[in-house]
């Protein structure tokens, strides 16, 4: 995967599929049947399908039904008293498209209410959705929101019958008026997710993952960005700046990532860290068989390297004090961070910044915001991580940053 798609990459696999929910606004219809208004001979059919209905028997429901259309003569009121029970019975029955028609059919028949209309023109955007006439959906969906335009389950139907079929454009114009007022839905962000990712607005899908990460932080999205980083990441760095965020996210949970984890950070000279992570690995059942065997190597060279750390962690305050160096300093912020107390690491590691003479000053920051936002100081955290020059760096300290505010 090239650089320009590299978060692109990830949005696929956290994006669920776009699906049409349909919500109550599907009332029982309300058929009174007065001998007065509906024929004798309708009426009594009709009470039948009634029954049939409140029994939950839809195929004795539409017989009636059937039955009640078959009476001649009849009025325009018995047809009209008729198709309501009608349509509900086959919405009952998953006949959306059908529904639809009927309900259709008597919003057009000049017998149905102001208010009832209203309501039902919801129903039918609802149902035409459902039965995948997306461009009726619309339609009715625009119809209703003029009569109640704060209707964010109308909203977000045109948004998805937009996306159903493939106007991304508009789908995205109709799902960001739901992100204007107050902390937008999950089912609204995913969706913007794959109308950006849809059409290449790397612009767009970065800031609405922010948006999904910041307000919605499941592990198995952050799992998803991390591992998509992990597969095109070869710096040391960086990809021990990304096991730390896997960690920290909940998002650590295979066992060849912490085999991997460890090794990356006896390399870049935190061994007392990647003992406490094969441990952790080890005493939750990660490992078996031959991977067991291989992780309790791991484990046990680790363990050779963090003892001699220990050692030099026994000192280690008498040096910073003495330091003459931003080097020296950055040294004693790294042990400090492998053995897990961040405070003194922040505090070696901003000393060594304001120093200067810092071999590689991006990870000095790097770690300095980690050690501060596990330290409880996510403001101070987020100006380290902004700090951080190079770009590919930089984008892990933003996924950095966004776990900083949650």
């Amino acid at each position: 995967m090239k650089k320009a798609n590299f978060v692109l990459g990830a949005l696929l696999a956290t994006a669920s599929p776009v699906a049409i929910v349909l919500v109550g606004a599907t009332l029982l219809p309300s058929v009174a049947v007065a001998q007065q208004k509906v024929s004798a001979s309708v009426g009594k059919h009709l009470k039948t399908a009634q029954d049939a209905i409140k029994a939950r028997r839809w195929d004795q429901a539409l017989a009636a039904i059937k039955q009640a259309q078959g009476v001649q003569p009849q009025t325009a009121y018995d047809a009209y008293k008729t198709n309501e029970l009608l349509w509900y019975v086959y919405l009952q029955q998953g006949r959306n498209n059908d529904a639809a028609r009927v309900l259709e059919q008597q919003m057009a028949s000049g017998m149905m209410g102001g208010g009832e209309r209203v309501q039902r023109t919801k129903t039918l955007a609802q149902l035409y959705a459902r039965g995948g006439n997306h461009g009726k959906a619309v339609q009715y969906a625009n119809q209703y929101l003029k009569s109640a335009p704060g209707d964010r389950e109308m909203q977000l139907l045109i948004a998805q019958s937009y996306y159903q079929q493939k106007d991304y454009k508009n789908a995205i114009a109709a799902a960001e008026k739901l992100t204007k007022s107050g902390q937008p839905s999950e089912d609204v962000l995913q969706l913007l997710l794959r109308c950006n990712y849809e059409l290449g607005d790397k612009a767009g899908t970065a800031r609405t993952l922010e948006q999904l990460l910041k307000y919605y932080p499941k592990p198995e999205t952050w799992r998803s960005l991390i591992n998509t980083y992990l597969s095109q990441t070869k710096h040391d760095h960086e990809l021990v700046s990304l096991y730390r965020l896997a960690e920290d996210t909940g998002s650590l949970t295979k066992a060849r990532d912490y085999t991997d984890m460890a090794q990356i950070l006896v390399t870049a000279g935190s061994s007392i860290e990647a003992q406490r992570i094969m441990e952790k690995g080890l005493a939750d059942n990660l490992f078996e068989g031959e991977d067991k065997a291989r992780a309790q190597r791991t484990l046990d060279a680790a363990k050779r390297r963090a003892d001699a750390d220990r050692k030099t962690l026994a000192t280690l305050d008498r040096t910073v004090a003495s330091a003459r160096s931003g080097e020296e300093l950055y040294s004693a912020g790294k042990l400090y961070f492998s053995a897990g107390d961040y405070a003194k690491a922040a505090d070696a590691l901003q000393k060594a910044i304001a120093k200067g003479g810092v071999s590689d000053l991006d990870d000095a920051h790097m770690l300095a915001g980690i050690a501060l936002a596990r330290s409880g100081r996510n403001a101070d955290a987020q100006k380290q991580f902004d700090a951080i020059k190079d770009p590919k760096f930089a984008e892990i300290g933003k996924l950095w940053k966004i776990r900083a505010r949650a």
